[in-house]
């Protein structure tokens, strides 16, 4: 990969609402850092609870499209909120889906994980649960540095627009410590091209 090429990533939270806080922090990377990174993000509201049987039908667009679109992916971005000290059900369940299709596109694929809520903690405990969903699928998440942006609430405008300092030096250093460890390791750079091509 050309030192000077766009990381394309896919961005994944529990919901796309435009007043969900971790929908404007994954606006936010999208936005600023577009220099650095392509950020596509999709809108898993629609993709069906899994069940075992289900496999045995026809995937639907959503479920064969994030699939198609991450493994064309260098890596994942998901900012996730905190449900009950865990991960939120349609989040899990779109990670259990793309565990299970034929083109493994979690495999060894890297993942940044990011989380925000109005406690003070920031979500810390599920990205411990997230780390412990991705050890099962193979993938690769980065461990450091980590990020919980606690009382989201006074550090985002209505709008999305990211008011505080700290905070957005927070995000852009861990997005760029995302882009360097994808480089110095070659995470899914080298396999990129032959994941596209079997497609």
């Amino acid at each position: 990969m050309d030192s000077h090429q766009k990381f394309h990533l896919v961005g994944l939270t529990n919901s796309c609402r435009a007043n969900s806080y971790n929908q404007m922090v994954l606006n936010h990377i999208r936005v600023e850092f577009h220099d650095l990174v392509d950020l596509h993000l999709f809108d898993i509201s629609k993709i069906p609870f899994y069940e075992d049987r289900a496999e045995a039908l026809p995937f639907s667009n959503e479920i064969s499209n994030l699939s198609a679109l991450i493994a064309q992916s260098h890596g994942l971005i998901i900012a996730s909120p905190e449900y009950n000290h865990s991960v939120p059900a349609r989040l899990k369940n779109t990670v259990d889906w793309m565990s299970r299709m034929p083109n493994k596109p979690l495999l060894k694929m890297p993942v940044m994980l990011i989380s925000a809520s109005t406690g003070h903690l920031g979500g810390v405990r599920v990205q411990y649960e997230l780390r412990r969903i991705f050890e099962a699928t193979d993938s690769r998440v980065m461990i450091k540095p980590e990020v919980f942006i606690g009382k989201v609430h006074e550090k985002f405008s209505p709008a999305g627009v990211c008011t505080d300092h700290e905070t957005s030096v927070l995000i852009k250093n861990q997005l760029q410590s995302f882009v360097d460890w994808m480089k110095n390791y070659s995470l899914n750079l080298s396999c990129l091209e032959e994941n596209v091509a079997h497609q």
